[in-house]
């Protein structure tokens, strides 16, 4: 008996049909059906992906970075429920969790070390917080979505090149740059930051693009700009363009966001980067001399110096570091109703509304990523962070990892005064988290480049 096959056009319009009937049944459901193509484009490339083909894994990277801070609607703080956005962010962190847990063989071994135990009971412990939650299915998927990371991290490392893996995220960062810019121009009530002011709204001059807040475009585009300056002549020699336009491109979504952290962490990180070698040790040591006497200078000019860097004028606007003291404050005396376990992981989010009175306004998060993993997972959390990023550290101390170094300043940098990478979903500072606690020691860059020096030489 003869197959009969249908012609493609007649699919499609059944498929149509379809659609049409299920929206027209339950008007809700336009959100999943919105968001299946690009579910089974994860699907496809996840697929692809567990076929060991390298570019399907690079535009894995490439998904889980672009995606990873994108907003695509304007949601309040408590409202969690699942729309377009968040499905394609489930199904691109479960496909790169599917991705590394199949090849695990390739990557485990490297990992089951004596100084990555701390960040995997980390991990484990912010399962455990989650079932104390006000809401456990959002805290465990929030706690999902840092594993996941980390998982697919500790895979691609180990299956290919780091230089393509950095390309794809500076990819992601610089398209995300450029929607972002677009947007600023072209829907200004979406492209920039949007504030309240004595019940008055007000839409400001920051760049905010897809990222959300100006904030966190700001640390998007000083995260690309960090690892572009510390892969610049190996990116470079793979593609002279690719360097310059990317950093211009970043470097003016970073300035557009007025994002005085992020540019302040751009600097230190590759001034500390290009300066602390053993041959240039007498120019960091003039650097920090340099800074000192500066500071010293800037101190009894007192107000008037607050005022330059304060972006409204304000000197309470410095030295509240934005009235992040009053979160501090209140969150330290939160925290001390649940010492141990904390009010459970990515909970600050329910938490900290409910407390608007005691911080003076409405916020999601405490601002600090010691006080944040304070107040959701108590000192047991506190304590394997610190144990992680000390273990880490001082691994990549002994073996002269650089790379590995900057990359963990970043996460704590930015966590002077922000939640950095767990705050609830995860963020680009979670994915900086995981690429620093999975990068693989590298060799000495003139030994794996040393033709490429000598052709400059």
């Amino acid at each position: 008996m003869s197959g009969v096959s249908a012609h493609p056009l007649v699919l499609l319009v059944a498929a149509a049909l379809a659609t049409l009937a299920v929206v027209a049944i339950e008007p809700k459901a336009v959100v999943a059906v919105a968001a299946l193509p690009a579910a089974v484009a994860v699907a496809v490339l996840a697929w692809s992906a567990l076929n060991r083909r390298p570019l399907a894994t690079l535009a894995l990277v490439f998904a889980m970075v672009f995606l990873t801070d994108a907003v695509f609607r304007v949601r309040e703080y408590q409202d969690k429920d699942v729309d377009f956005q968040v499905l394609l962010k489930l199904a691109v962190w479960t496909a790169i969790a599917a991705v590394a847990l199949c090849h695990a063989k390739r990557w485990v071994g490297a990992i089951l070390t004596p100084t990555n135990l701390p960040w995997l009971m980390l991990l484990a412990w912010l399962f455990v917080t989650a079932a104390v939650s006000q809401s456990p299915a959002y805290s465990a998927v929030a706690a999902f979505s840092i594993l996941a990371c980390v998982l697919f991290c500790a895979y691609a490392f180990a299956t290919i090149d780091r230089i393509a893996i950095f390309s794809a995220v500076i990819a992601a960062i610089v398209v995300f740059c450029l929607i972002s810019i677009v947007l600023y121009f072209a829907v200004p009530e979406f492209g920039r930051y949007v504030y309240w002011l004595n019940e008055q709204r007000y839409v400001s001059n920051r760049l905010s693009g897809i990222a959300g807040s100006a904030n966190n475009m700001g640390r998007l585009a000083a995260f690309g700009l960090v690892i572009i300056g510390i892969y610049a002549r190996e990116l470079h020699a793979a593609n002279r363009w690719f360097v310059p336009v990317g950093a211009l491109i970043m470097a003016a979504a970073l300035v557009m966001t007025n994002s005085r952290t992020s540019m302040m962490m751009v600097v230190v990180i590759l001034g500390a980067f290009h300066l602390l070698t053993r041959q240039r040790l007498y120019i960091a040591v003039f650097a920090v001399s340099l800074a000192l006497v500066s500071l010293a200078a800037i101190l009894p000019a007192g107000d008037d110096a607050l005022r330059v860097i304060s972006r409204s004028g304000s000197i309470e606007e410095v030295a509240s570091f934005t009235g992040r003291t009053d979160i501090w404050y209140a969150v330290a005396k939160l925290a001390e109703a649940k010492p141990w376990t904390g009010f459970g992981y990515a909970s600050s989010v329910f938490v900290l509304p409910q407390h608007e009175r005691e911080v003076g306004f409405l916020t999601s998060h405490a601002h600090n990523v010691v006080l944040q993993l304070l107040l959701t997972t108590g000192w047991v959390g506190v304590g394997l962070f610190l144990l992680s990023i000390l273990s880490v550290g001082l691994r990549a101390i002994i073996l002269g990892d650089r790379a590995t170094l900057a990359i963990l300043s970043f996460v704590l940098l930015n966590g002077i005064t922000e939640s950095s990478g767990f705050t609830t979903l995860a963020n680009i500072c979670s994915i900086a988290f995981a690429m620093a606690v999975t990068l693989p020691p590298e060799r000495r860059v003139h030994e794996i480049y040393r033709p490429y020096q000598r052709r400059f030489s």
